[in-house]
């Protein structure tokens, strides 16, 4: 294994299991090892990227001195989208990982949020909750969809809250053909193919 660590940072912990799912699900598909290694950090919220990512990272930098870190900032765009004043400057946070040598930066952004990704598998989600198959998707979008669907099943949807089963529950393929170019500069850092990824 080269001496390269993937240092992905997700917004709480469902986060980190959809990821790690697509990890094992790249790696399935691919049937190799990586010449990598993987750190999974999580910001507990996207406004704690402004102030905690970066030592985090420094941490990491200082207990692998001579490896290539190349960093994944996992955040949805909603938070861009609709607030008068973003909870951070992307561009901004990019240089400054640039600044302390990180070989690559790069953000997979979730339009409009990770809970609409996981809407692109409604019948996981159906399953999930043991609601009907003639469940109608609600007419809402991402986290407020995934609200109203929990409250019809009496669970309560808190983001980034680990949910127990949920993710394994979801098709992650077929997430993963949805989002694909915001997968995209994942699998070329992991050196795979992405359509053998997200079209197979």
């Amino acid at each position: 294994m080269s001496n390269k660590i993937v240092a992905i940072f997700v917004e709480g912990d469902t986060e980190i299991e959809f990821y790690k799912a697509v990890v094992q699900q790249i790696r399935q598909k691919t049937n190799k090892p990586f010449s990598c290694s993987f750190e999974w950090i999580n910001m507990r919220g996207v406004g704690n990227y402004k102030n905690d990512a970066q030592r985090k990272y420094l941490k990491i930098k200082k207990d692998n001195p001579d490896a290539d870190i190349y960093v994944f900032m996992c955040i949805d765009t909603d938070v861009f989208e609709l607030a008068k004043k973003p909870p951070i400057d992307k561009a901004h946070l990019k240089h400054i990982f640039e600044s302390l040598e990180a070989k690559q930066v790069c953000y997979i952004e979730a339009k409009h949020s990770i809970e609409d990704w996981f809407l692109c598998d409604f019948a996981g989600v159906l399953n999930f909750l043991h609601l009907p198959k003639s469940t109608k998707k609600p007419t809402t979008n991402g986290q407020d969809a995934l609200k109203k669907l929990f409250k019809n099943a009496n669970k309560v949807y808190v983001k980034g809250s680990k949910i127990e089963g949920f993710i394994s529950k979801l098709d992650i393929p077929l997430i993963m053909k949805c989002c694909c170019n915001s997968l995209k500069p994942l699998c070329q850092v992991l050196d795979v193919d992405c359509s053998i990824i997200c079209r197979n």
